[in-house]
Parts: structure tokens; C-alpha cells; sequence
């Protein structure tokens, strides 16, 4: 098509995935935090690797494996969620809030 120029459409989308990856590195550089109640408290990087669990000892009393398991089941979801809505977030500022398959 006379006119329009497909290599700089191709350039300006090289150019973003280029952005696009160094944000996702620059991630997992950012913590964000999930909890359940004042017991258990997870931090998850932007690229969703967990760095810290933190189990309050009042957790432990009473010996219930399963309410420990559930809250820290909790928390990790939590900071999961967290995690995916930062990345979201961050890489919405690259593309300008344009949705792009298999980049954003």
C-alpha cells in the first residue's frame, strides 16, 4: 500500500516489546504483600516469586494444622492477586493501556 511505512510499525513494536521486558525485570525488584488476618503474611515479588513467609506464633496455638494451612493459603493468594494486579498496572504504562496478546 503506497504510503504507509510496515517497517516502522515493525520498528515501534520491537521498541515496545523491548520496554515490555525490561519492566518485567524491573518487577521483580518491587515486593507487594498478602495476609491473612495478623497471622500469616507472605511477600511476593511484581514477578510473582515469593521472598518471605511470616507465621505469627499465635498461628501455631492449639495445634491446628489445617487453620495454618488454609491461612497461609489465604495470604499467598492474596499476594499472588497483588502481584499479577502491580504487574497489570506497570505494564499498562508501557502500552499505554492498550491490551496486546502474549505482550501485556
Amino acid at each position: 500500500m503506497p504510503g504507509i511505512d510496515v517497517n516502522y510499525f515493525i520498528r515501534q513494536a520491537n521498541k515496545l516489546q523491548k520496554e515490555l521486558e525490561a519492566k518485567r525485570a524491573e518487577l521483580g525488584s518491587k515486593t507487594v504483600e498478602g495476609n491473612a488476618g495478623d497471622l500469616v503474611k507472605v511477600v511476593i515479588t511484581g514477578s510473582q516469586e515469593l521472598r518471605s513467609i511470616k507465621i505469627d506464633p499465635k498461628a501455631l496455638e492449639g495445634g491446628d494444622v489445617a487453620m495454618l494451612e488454609d491461612l497461609i493459603m489465604a495470604a499467598m493468594n492474596q499476594g499472588l492477586e497483588n502481584s499479577r494486579n502491580l504487574m497489570k498496572t506497570e505494564l499498562e504504562k508501557v502500552s499505554g493501556g492498550v491490551r496486546i496478546p502474549g505482550l501485556t
